[in-house]
């Protein structure tokens, strides 16, 4: 039986209709009508600070994506009847201060569906540097054939070393695990690793594997962890793949390597974005490249709204808390 909709709870819908059109399918808005009193974003652009603040009274919930304005203090003061916030993307350390968890409302992000799918990003860059397949792609553009000093690997077995078990990580971890790989992990907050089919180890020895991921978050602890003393360790051949944020390396000694053409290197993220890449790295047979991402996906994207959505509703009709909730004592170390 269908409820009375007079009675259902007004959600602010702040993304314009071309975001929506990005992360919101019409599954997604249908559920949004059956649950709520939607207030849509009509302007045909994204709202600006003072347009959401004047929309926020009233509301129970608030649904964002990339480009929303972030809610202040003042934001929140003008929303008293706030309960929960939907975030159809990822970080919502730029969303919300970090007060909002001392007023009763709970916070969703689609984090972890992003994280699926940089995990996808993540075993396709390793299996195309493992099968050498920027070399031989070069090679048949400039009209060689096979070359006997160019041969892939094959990911079974490998020792692979994670930086930071954050949801990327564990999402690469559950694909890897047909390959039966070994498995290190450095995290300083991971108390046990046997859960993720790995092993708790020193971040010098996490660098030593014949691949290493790293999935840390950008914090003044993590800025620069993987120093030009750790890559010098990293032996000739390895595989360093990075898909959670540039400054996590040293990156003009990153740079260096790959123009020694000692390791083969797989980047997603940069400092500062866009970048402005040396000769070495742009002409290197051994590198793959992307700009930011390893998170966007079709399909992906368009999940984005319905996972927090789904429990948002579960939060106010039925207190859920749901696995998109973003827990507050976790900011410190969240990316």
């Amino acid at each position: 039986m269908q409820s009375d909709p007079t009675t259902h709870p007004p959600i602010v819908v702040a993304p314009s209709a071309d975001r929506l059109a990005d992360v919101c399918t019409p599954a997604c808005r249908a559920l949004i009508d059956e649950h709520f009193t939607p207030i849509w974003n009509t302007t045909g652009r994204e709202l600006r600070a003072d347009e959401l603040i004047e929309r926020l009274p009233g509301a129970a919930a608030l649904l964002t994506s990339w480009r929303s304005p972030s809610l202040d203090v003042a934001a929140l003061n003008a929303a008293p009847t706030l309960r929960a916030v939907g975030h159809a993307a990822g970080s919502v350390k730029q969303l919300v201060p970090r007060e909002i968890f001392n007023r009763d409302v709970a916070v969703f992000s689609a984090a972890q569906r992003i994280a699926d799918s940089v995990g996808e990003y993540c075993l396709a860059a390793t299996m195309t540097l493992l099968r050498r397949l920027p070399a031989l792609d070069a090679g048949i553009r400039a009209g060689a054939w096979k070359n006997p000093a160019v041969r892939g690997l094959e990911l079974t077995g490998k020792r692979i070393g994670i930086v930071g078990a954050s949801s990327t990580a564990r999402a690469f971890l559950r694909l890897l695990a047909p390959f039966r790989p070994n498995v290190l992990v450095y995290d300083p907050y991971l108390k046990d690793a046997s859960p993720l089919g790995a092993q708790i180890a020193s971040l010098s020895d996490v660098m030593s594997c014949e691949i290493v991921s790293i999935h840390a978050p950008a914090t003044a602890e993590t800025e620069g962890m993987i120093s030009r003393e750790l890559l010098a360790t990293m032996a000739d051949g390895a595989i360093l793949v990075n898909s959670s944020r540039g400054a996590t390396v040293d990156q003009e000694a990153l740079f260096a390597e790959i123009g020694r053409g000692r390791l083969y290197v797989a980047l997603d993220v940069y400092t500062p974005e866009p970048p402005q890449l040396p000769e070495q790295v742009l002409r290197s047979p051994n590198v793959l490249l992307s700009p930011h991402i390893a998170g966007d996906t079709t399909e992906g994207h368009l999940a984005l709204m319905e996972t927090v959505v789904r429990d948002m509703i579960g939060w106010l009709e039925r207190g859920e808390s749901g696995s998109t909730r973003v827990d507050g004592r976790s900011w410190d170390i969240a990316a």
